[in-house]
């Protein structure tokens, strides 16, 4: 089962991630993972902005990497696929709920909170104390969107795009991580049938 995780940031979903690939014992890929494979295999420098999650100016980039057509993801998608070679995982963000929407044994979930529990989880778990940290919080949450608009032609965060949309704030981290173990488990359940 491959699991994807896009999250609004301060939501917990990066949490959540580790939490279900400790759980079902395979690979968790955040950036810090997915750099480190991207360097040894040479080729981090060509993407960069991939791993960060940040919005490209897409006329710029497509000059720069001379690929401006549908394809314009695809160096990076084949990357994330090589990393995985589709084996069972957890991926945090990187667009990974579209570059494995046509997998069957995919579980893609988008975390989300509200804004003010969002502000104190980033100052509990990550000890910031921006005074605006609700504007740094929003900033990044739109930087993640232009991103994953930018490579997919998809709302990030939109439900139609995962097969589960959590709020985190609602019922906890640990309840978060529960629903999902019981979606993938009928989810095998029906890929058997």
């Amino acid at each position: 089962m491959i699991i994807t995780v896009g999250r609004e940031y301060g939501s917990g979903g990066h949490e959540i991630g580790k939490r279900l690939a400790e759980q079902y014992q395979i690979p968790f890929y955040d950036k810090d993972a997915l750099v480190k494979i991207a360097k040894e295999k040479g080729v981090y420098d060509e993407i960069i902005s991939f791993y960060d999650e940040k919005p490209v100016n897409s006329l710029l980039y497509a000059i720069a990497m001379n690929t401006y057509s549908e394809n314009i993801g695809k160096m990076q998608f084949d990357l994330i696929r090589s990393i995985t070679e589709n084996k069972a995982c957890v991926i945090i963000g990187r667009c990974g709920n579209y570059i494995f929407k046509d997998t069957p044994d995919t579980v893609s979930v988008f975390i989300h909170a509200d804004i003010n529990e969002r502000i104190q989880r980033v100052r509990d778990i990550y000890g910031v104390h921006d005074k605006n940290l609700k504007a740094v919080i929003e900033k990044t949450d739109k930087g993640r969107a232009s991103f994953h608009k930018f490579y997919t032609d998809q709302e990030w965060g939109d439900s139609r795009n995962y097969h589960l949309a959590i709020n985190s704030g609602e019922i906890g981290l640990e309840a978060c991580t529960q629903l999902i173990s019981e979606f993938i488990e009928k989810k095998k359940r029906n890929l058997i049938k």
